[in-house]
Formats: C-alpha cells, structure tokens, sequence
C-alpha cells in the first residue's frame, strides 16, 4: 500500500481590512495563549504595538528581529527562558517572518503570520531566505499555521515593496513552465493542483483591467495570490511552482553581490527573460504580456532601474545553471551560450 504524504497547510487565513483586529479571537479559538512576539523596529510602531496591547496578557516577551539568520534565531533561543512558549508571532516584513518561521520550527509550534509588506510568497510559505556567510540560503521550515493579512496595514505599506510582490506573483507563470518542461523532458513529478493555485492568480492579475497596486481590490488580490502561492509549494512539496529560472537568475545575482534589487523585482525581470526563452524556443511564453504587465504597476523591467549592467545580467543568467542544479528549466534545457543570452536580453529590452 502507498502512503501518500499529507501537506501542512495554514489552518485560518484572514485577508481583510481589519484582519488585525482579529488576532485575539484567533488565538483563543486556537488555544494559544503564550506566545513570543518578533518584530521589526518600524513594524512595532506601525503595528506590533496596537496588536501587543490587545493581547497583552498572551504575549511572553517582545523581540526585534535584525538579521535573518541562523545567527538572528540562536541569538533569540538563548534569550528566551520560558518553558511555556506555545507559539511564535511575527509582525513584520519577509526578515521577520523568515526568523519567526524558522524559530517556530526549532520550538515545534505554531506560527502566526502577521505580515506589514507583500513583497513575497514568503507570508505563507514553508521556506525561510536567511544570508549565510553573505551567501543566501534556502531552508525549509513549517509553513505558517495561522496567516493574519490586514489590508489596512499592508496599504500603506511603501509602494515598492507592493510592486515587488507583483513581480514575484507574476514570475510562478514561467515557474510553472519550468516545472512542466522538466515533467516532460526529465519525468519530475508534477502536481496539477499545486501547478494552478500557484499561476491562476498570477494570470488572472496579468489580465486585469485595473492594476492600480494600491488599490483594495488589486491589493486583496495580490495578497490571496501570494497566499495560495506559498500554500502551492506545500502541496508540491517543494519550492518548484514558485520557483523556476528567473529564480535561479534572482539566486545568481544575489550570489554574485549583483543583487541591488527586492527579490521580487529581480525575479520579475527574470521572468521576462525566461517567458522571451520559452517563447523562442517552445511557442508558449508571452514575455511582452509579462512586462506590460509590469510596467502598468511601474514595477522595474530593466536592468538599469535596479543597479545592474548588461554584462552582470547576463554574467548571472550564465552563472544561473549552476543555482540548484537539480532543478531543470529553460537554461539547463537550451544550454544557451553568452551570445545567445545576450540577444534574449537586448531582444527583451531588459538591458
């Protein structure tokens, strides 16, 4: 008989504009009532303060979260003197809630995501980002248990780090080409219900009327697609439906010390790349969709409007195949050469 693997999903999920207000009741219905708050310094006032003060008696202690790292998470343990910890809380950005994740994991309790940028899948997803040794580095962590998305808060959120989130959104489409390139021509698994809940959002913003990324409904709908698309990578059981070249690409830069850019402004212009290949070579990209996409949230689409040069991105599309070498996808699948790539690049207007 074949056992089949069950996935650990988040067990409450609230997107809305008061979702903050909802924390207390969340916490009783789940029988948290001990819990360890991580934050940043700007987050707490923006509003780790209001939301420790409505759960005061159930929070143990705040800490503020400088690094995410290994280092950051053993700093933490070793100020921590309770036996009683039932639960994790990060109020923060993607370094607060990479910390709390991992902390979570190491402790064996739940994590409460309480996000204040939507700059990445990370809100809701079972992977950490920590730099090691000025290396990024991937680990794999229990995904949050309880996703607590205030639209009010993330709104006022700097409108970079929404664009961000836009671009990494949009990047599971070549993600998901990768993944279905590597089913065909190496027989990877595949998971059709990963696979759509983490690129049906990702297409339905691509063909939006209004993409004003401030805008609540945009927002609202940029958030659920984060969500569902760090949930998809539970279900698949790796980082596959969210992550294909253009992260391979973003990886590279960051390991090269080109990575002046969000993530997911590195990985949307990857993306841009990648679909140019896909297109090229299989007839299914649509990398002008991609970036017009991009260019009507004003999400950066060159080289230039993150810090890099040509021949660094090109560098890094080269140095790309050697990111998790494992994971098959366009590069290692056309074995491109530098003239080639750079052609995709200038062909893109990336550079």
């Amino acid at each position: 008989m074949r056992l089949t693997k069950i996935a650990e999903i988040p067990s409450f999920v609230e997107i809305s504009e008061s979702a903050r207000k909802k924390v207390a009741q969340v916490m009783e219905l789940s029988g948290l009532s001990n819990t360890v708050l991580l934050s940043g310094r700007r987050s707490y006032e923006l509003a780790g303060k209001k939301i420790r003060e409505k759960i005061r008696d159930s929070v143990l202690d705040v800490f503020f979260v400088e690094t995410a790292s290994m280092e950051e998470v053993r700093k933490l343990e070793f100020s921590m003197a309770y036996s009683d910890i039932d639960s994790v809380m990060g109020i923060g950005g993607g370094k607060v809630l990479d910390v709390g994740k991992v902390l979570a994991s190491e402790l064996n309790v739940p994590f409460i995501s309480i996000p204040t940028v939507a700059s990445h899948d990370g809100v809701a997803s079972p992977v950490a980002s920590f730099k090691e040794k000025n290396r990024p580095a991937s680990l794999s962590v229990n995904p949050p248990a309880i996703i607590l998305a205030d639209l009010t808060i993330l709104r006022k959120s700097p409108v970079r780090y929404l664009r961000a989130g836009f671009g990494d959104l949009i990047s599971n489409i070549t993600a998901i080409r990768d993944w279905e390139l590597s089913r065909d021509k190496t027989g990877e698994a595949y998971s059709e219900v990963a696979a759509s809940m983490a690129v049906m959002p990702a297409s339905l913003m691509i063909k939006s009327a209004s993409l004003d990324i401030q805008n609540l409904k945009t927002l609202e709908m940029l958030v659920r697609g984060l969500v569902l698309s760090g949930v998809s990578i539970s279900i698949a059981g790796s980082s596959r439906p969210a992550s294909g070249a253009e992260h391979k690409f973003s990886h590279a830069l960051d390991y090269l010390g080109y990575g002046q850019g969000l993530h997911g402004e590195q990985v949307g212009i990857g993306a841009i790349i990648m679909e140019y290949l896909h297109q090229k070579y299989y007839g299914t990209g649509d990398w002008e969709a991609v970036k017009d996409a991009l260019e009507s949230v004003q999400a950066p689409t060159t080289a230039r409007e993150i810090g890099i040069t040509k021949e660094q991105v090109v560098e890094a599309l080269l140095f790309a195949r050697q990111i998790r070498k494992k994971r098959y996808t366009i590069l290692e699948d056309i074995n491109a050469g530098k003239d080639e790539l750079e052609l995709a690049v200038e062909k893109t207007g990336v550079a």
